[in-house]
């Protein structure tokens, strides 16, 4: 059911009230806080919705220590695609602390569950942001921090020799990872072909639908300069969700507005390189059960795309 029952990497942190007035007054201190409340979906942030004399907030926290282009990439991003309105920015105790416009919505995951499919003017509002995003001219992109991450080539050994991968996907499907990955090594460098800005986390579950089923894209902590199809891949990740027409209704949008048009096999490569992202957050030390299971459920998904 899509990642809405994943554990959570970070516990949602223990927010004082006398905090948050100290922040929301350095912000505007006309603000009177009447009451706030965490939001449980999400592994890594935490987030709350904060109430106040003036309306709704949204208040985001993350580590400081971590990779985090949220600023940046909110620059980029603002006039181009929806984004709620960043407000306010400091960083406090060792973190960075975000107030933004709450938006009065549903995430995207919600909706896709409650309907078993995607709604075709949301998917294409999905599609078109993903193209404007990944047309972002590289020289604006200057100053992203990046990940210290070796050449795309050995991502995937990389992955599958770490034990903690081995054991939690057991031999066979280790040994059928491995024949797939040997077998479509020329799809290696095609992917690594399709580089841009990125959102790199382009779910669902980062997609909030407003009243007026306008999409807006949210959590931009991880973007970067990398594969444009990992965001594709992403977000068509739960293939059940997608019928044939939803794909090829997301491949006519993008194209019509992206720089660089999608290739004839682009569901294929999407596919592909999104294969590495269970392997990777399964080598994480994490015990997360319900979120390791659902990992080697879209591992055997794949699998069986291609027959393995």
């Amino acid at each position: 059911m899509l990642d809405l029952d994943w554990e959570r990497s970070t516990p949602i942190i223990d927010v004082k009230t006398e905090e948050l007035k100290s922040i929301f007054t350095e912000y505007d201190n006309t603000l009177t806080i009447t009451d706030f409340n965490a939001i449980q979906i999400g592994c890594r942030n935490s987030n709350f919705v904060v109430a106040t004399n003036k309306g709704k907030f949204l208040l985001r926290t993350a580590n400081i220590n971590d990779l985090n282009n949220e600023n940046i990439a909110y620059e980029l991003v603002k006039d181009k695609i929806n984004v709620p309105n960043l407000l306010f920015h400091t960083t406090k105790h060792k973190a960075n602390i975000f107030i933004y416009q709450y938006i009065n919505g549903v995430s995207l995951q919600k909706l896709i569950i409650k309907s078993n499919q995607c709604d075709h003017s949301l998917l294409e509002q999905v599609a078109r942001a993903a193209a404007i995003i990944h047309n972002t001219p590289k020289e604006k992109t200057i100053g992203l921090a990046e990940f210290d991450v070796p050449p795309f080539a050995m991502w995937y050994q990389y992955f599958l020799d770490n034990p903690t991968v081995k054991m939690r996907i057991g031999e066979e499907i280790h040994g059928r990872i491995n024949r797939l990955v040997l077998e479509k090594q020329k799809l290696i460098s095609e992917i690594d072909s399709f580089k841009s800005f990125i959102h790199s986390d382009f779910r669902p579950a980062n997609m909030v639908v407003d009243e007026h089923k306008k999409v807006f894209f949210v959590d931009w902590e991880a973007a970067c300069t990398g594969h444009s199809l990992a965001d594709i891949g992403q977000f068509l990740r739960y293939r059940s969700f997608f019928k044939d027409t939803h794909i090829g209704l997301f491949e006519q949008v993008y194209n019509t507005i992206a720089n660089r048009k999608l290739p004839g096999n682009w569901f294929e490569l999407s596919l592909f390189r999104d294969l590495v992202n269970p392997l990777q957050i399964l080598s994480s030390n994490q015990e997360a059960p319900f979120r390791n299971s659902d990992l080697i459920n879209i591992i055997k998904r794949t699998l069986a795309y291609w027959g393995y």
